[in-house]
């Protein structure tokens, strides 16, 4: 049956437009604004980690002092008899600092004079001007009457050259990168009765410095089977030494070793030495290593042999000379290179003061110009291969013995 007119009119399909879907022109809209927003999303989001990362670098600036800040003095003799020790020593800190880039290290330079009233009260002078360590002093002596400040204010002293047994105290402030007299002391001992010579006499400045190397040369040497036939001593930068000179002469030994702690004295001694009549060969130490000995007592001091610090690796004498235009090695300038280094590496590892400092060293270790850098308990150098260096002046000119 067919339905209805009127059913067939209501089932037929509207003449209204169907629902649709939002308009080609909305979506077109849409996908041209999501760039914009992409592009100032990320812009926001860069500006927000620039800001970031500007406050936590203020932040970690604020905490860590400024390295500028670290203070290291040099207290040494720069004049005086021992005038040459502070001269070495300050050109090897300068060109320390300069190879090393320490720029974060302002060096203080103050003059004790090799006197031990003097560097007592420089010392102090140093921790009122708030160093956080210091290199020097460079006699024994004055290494001494320092040290019981620089320990009770807890800041290092690292020495070039102060060399006295005395000095080897575990666990305080006092640091060297040089071995003890006994070393040295041994070293001329063997090196005197290797050359045959089997009867000595001596003479010493009577200081720390002097009087270990005195005690530690005849033990050895006589360990050897050799004999002190005589001794003799006088106060440091004493010159009327005659007497002396006479007595030893009068036990007629086969060499003559000199163990002074001053320039002015050694020359003396070994001037009015050859006057009296000593013949013998001459036989000195370190503080011999001194162009001034040659000019001031040319005659006296031919043919003289001394042992000394090490003077440093082939590169480093001749960064020496070019940087300062002198053909002359310079006493402790290598030791004094490799404080430095010590105290560097320290601030590098993030040490700020005497105590930072200190607590560094023991556990540091490297190659310096002058030998090996390695602290033992007692904040000395005691490799057992460490090696001095035989000198002789010929014609004028210290030369290198074999």
């Amino acid at each position: 049956m067919e339905p209805s007119i009127q059913n067939r009119t209501l089932s037929q399909p509207s003449t209204s437009l169907p629902e649709q879907p939002l308009s080609p022109l909305n979506d077109s809209g849409n996908e041209k604004k999501k760039p914009i927003r992409s592009f100032i999303l990320s812009v926001l989001i860069l500006f927000l980690l620039i800001v970031t990362t500007y406050i936590i670098f203020s932040l970690v600036s604020q905490k860590k002092p400024h390295v500028s800040n670290i203070k290291v003095g040099v207290m040494m003799p720069f004049t005086g008899g021992s005038s040459t020790m502070g001269y070495g020593t300050m050109k090897g800190i300068q060109l320390a600092k300069k190879q090393l880039g320490a720029d974060n290290i302002e060096v203080i330079q103050m003059d004790s004079k090799c006197d031990p009233k003097t560097a007592a009260e420089v010392v102090k002078s140093l921790i009122e001007q708030r160093v956080a360590a210091i290199i020097g002093e460079g006699c024994s002596s004055a290494s001494v009457a320092a040290l019981p400040a620089a320990n009770n204010a807890k800041i290092p002293m690292i020495s070039p050259s102060a060399s006295s047994p005395t000095l080897s105290i575990p666990n305080d402030y006092f640091f060297r990168v040089v071995p003890p007299d006994t070393f040295q002391g041994e070293f001329m001992a063997q090196a005197i009765f290797d050359k045959g010579h089997k009867t000595v006499a001596v003479f010493y400045t009577n200081e720390p410095y002097g009087s270990g190397m005195n005690k530690v040369f005849r033990e050895k040497f006589e360990a050897l089977g050799g004999k002190v036939v005589a001794t003799a001593t006088g106060e440091p930068d004493v010159i009327n030494l005659e007497s002396q000179m006479r007595e030893l002469k009068e036990a007629n030994p086969q060499a003559v070793f000199f163990a002074p702690n001053s320039v002015i004295s050694g020359t003396a001694a070994i001037k009015l030495g050859r006057e009296v009549g000593l013949t013998a060969p001459f036989f000195g130490a370190d503080i011999f290593y001194d162009n001034t000995i040659i000019s001031n007592a040319p005659n006296a001091t031919d043919t003289l042999t001394i042992t000394s610090f090490p003077t440093g690796t082939k590169p480093f004498k001749q960064a020496l000379i070019n940087e300062y235009r002198v053909a002359e090695q310079l006493y402790a300038a290598s030791q004094a290179y490799d404080a430095l280094h010590a105290i560097y590496i320290a601030t590098e590892r993030g040490a700020r003061n005497g105590e930072e400092i200190k607590r560094e060293l023991p556990s540091i270790s490297f190659e310096g110009v002058s030998a090996r850098i390695m602290f033992d308990a007692n904040g000395e150098i005691s490799d057992k291969n460490y090696k001095y260096d035989l000198l002789q002046i010929k014609g004028g000119a210290f030369t290198a013995l074999d």
